[in-house]
């Protein structure tokens, strides 16, 4: 069954890094088709069938995966028992920030999250899984950093992005002489204007710190590649996952790096995670 080791191992053997294919002319086609592109190619490294064809590659995945969402319905994906996976593109390593737009940030996904779908709250038996995010950065085409980080080792309980959520709607609630109705955004008002046809949506839009720069720290000496894999696993999960022992053996093989860190845990930063630091770079 896939896992982010699996994923690895397949990233690394694969040789392309080529992540979009006929492009599309405008600016607006150009971002949309790169970001659906890496979104591909990590699912794909995920179920280990990169290069393979369109067929093989929906056997591959259905074997892999739960589910499959998209930007409207999230997740992007869920490994059958095992972890909800974001996926995120930069163009530029530069980016400060991620957009999550009104998806707060999450060490772990609940199935009763009520911006998910049903179907993806009834795939599977599940109450709670971790949550991965997997951030690449594309130029030219081509994948040239890609970040795995763990939601345990990057964001905060639930609790506090929910408490300032709850804040605000709270303070819409508050306002006199507005109509508010019922929505899973912060806020919306009815019948704004004289004419009452006038909505007013509140939305929130999420950001975080790119992995790149909140761990820039670990990977300051490597400065010139062509490609640069990094993943932050908390050691408590890497030691239970089934292909260990087989993963060690082709990191030997291939030159990719394992190496104990202690990172700080979002919720505590007077607490350190113990974790394994794994980079690939050629």
């Amino acid at each position: 069954m896939g896992n982010i080791l699996t994923a690895i191992e397949s990233i690394v053997k694969y040789s392309s890094l080529n992540v979009v294919e006929n492009l599309e002319e405008g600016v607006h086609n150009r971002a949309n088709q790169m970001g659906d592109a890496l979104e591909n190619y990590v699912k794909d490294a995920f179920a280990n069938c990169l290069g393979q064809s369109e067929r093989a590659n929906k056997q591959a995945r259905s074997q892999t995966f739960s589910y499959l969402g998209n930007s409207s319905n999230p997740p992007d994906a869920m490994l059958k028992g095992s972890d909800a996976i974001e996926i995120k593109k930069l163009e530029s390593l530069g980016t400060s920030q991620l957009q999550l737009n009104s998806s707060y940030p999450k060490n772990k996904l609940y199935s009763n999250n009520p911006k998910i779908s049903n179907e993806c709250r009834t795939c599977e038996e599940w109450d709670e899984k971790d949550m991965l995010y997997v951030v690449g950065q594309i130029k030219n085409q081509e994948l040239h950093n890609l970040f795995f980080i763990y939601g345990d080792l990057y964001c905060d309980s639930h609790e506090v992005y929910e408490g300032v959520e709850n804040v605000i709607k709270e303070g819409l609630k508050s306002l006199e002489g507005v109509e508010l109705a019922e929505t899973n955004e912060l806020g919306r008002v009815n019948k704004v204007d004289h004419l009452e046809i006038s909505d007013l949506r509140v939305r929130g839009m999420w950001l975080i710190k790119s992995p790149f720069l909140q761990f820039e720290y670990l990977t300051e000496d490597i400065n010139e590649y062509t490609f640069k894999l990094v993943a932050l696993i908390p050691e408590s999960k890497y030691a239970h996952f089934e292909n260990v022992d087989e993963f060690e053996k082709f990191c030997e093989d291939y030159g990719v790096s394992i190496s104990d860190e202690e990172i700080e845990n979002p919720q505590n930063p007077a607490k350190l995670i113990n974790s394994k630091l794994i980079i690939y770079h050629y």
